[in-house]
């Protein structure tokens, strides 16, 4: 059962950069945030990236986007990250507005969605950005195979599916980092095959503050090797037959 505590208290742009002293430079980044909130705003009559309400945006993306890169970089001090399943650029595009000397790829299959990245990177000057209009089981064959760093995904698939999504983006000692809500118990007990088969193992389950998401935690998985051969397979495998 989820014990979570929702928070109560209103929470806006303001909020962000004392939320998260440990980022430098907020008179940078935060209107950073405040222009991609815009242009996604723009967008959204040609391209829905979110059913999140805009007056409930800056916490539910931005902050949580923040409170991911801020328990990832507890454990990890940087390198190359790819977000799989980007969408609106949450959170990758709020992690390179943050990070700008960061590799930053986003990995999205929908081609309007991957052209809405683009154009999103471009009028935010962020140059650290790739955008991979594939799905994440073709990019895992691709460049990026055992490369990142730090592998992200949020709201895109239960765990045992997830991983094998994933998992193959990562470099050997590279971490795995995904927002997870009440089911995490439920995902983590039929996800031993899959971290077995891609040679994972969990490194943490790190709580997120109430006070800036309503989702419970984050967790970190540790990929130990180079992907095997047979990993990722081709595309629907993952989600029609999860390890």
């Amino acid at each position: 059962m989820n014990t979570h505590p929702v928070a109560t208290v209103n929470f806006g742009w303001p909020d962000l950069p004392s939320q998260f002293p440990s980022f430098p430079r907020p008179e940078r980044w935060l209107p950073l945030l405040q222009h991609h909130a815009e242009l996604v705003e723009a967008a959204a009559g040609r391209v829905r990236v979110s059913a999140v309400l805009p007056e409930d945006a800056v916490r539910r993306q931005y902050a949580e986007s923040l409170e991911l890169l801020r328990i990832v970089r507890e454990h990890t001090a940087g390198g190359p990250l790819a977000d799989v399943g980007s969408g609106g650029g949450f959170p990758g595009l709020v992690i390179a507005a943050v990070e700008p000397d960061l590799e930053v790829h986003l990995v999205e299959p929908l081609q309007k969605r991957a052209r809405l990245l683009e154009e999103l990177a471009a009028a935010m000057d962020l140059p650290n950005v790739r955008v991979h209009a594939v799905r994440a089981e073709e990019a895992g064959r691709r460049e990026l195979r055992d490369r990142c760093a730090v592998v992200t995904a949020r709201a895109v698939a239960a765990l045992r599916e997830l991983l094998e999504y994933t998992a193959p983006l990562a470099a050997p000692g590279g971490q795995l980092a995904f927002p997870k809500g009440s089911a995490l118990d439920e995902e983590l007990a039929e996800a031993g095959g899959a971290l077995a088969a891609l040679g994972c193992e969990v490194v943490v389950r790190a709580a997120m503050r109430p006070e800036v998401s309503d989702t419970p935690s984050v967790l970190l998985v540790r990929k130990l090797g180079e992907t095997p051969a047979a990993y990722p397979r081709r595309p629907g495998m993952p989600a029609k037959r999860p390890l």
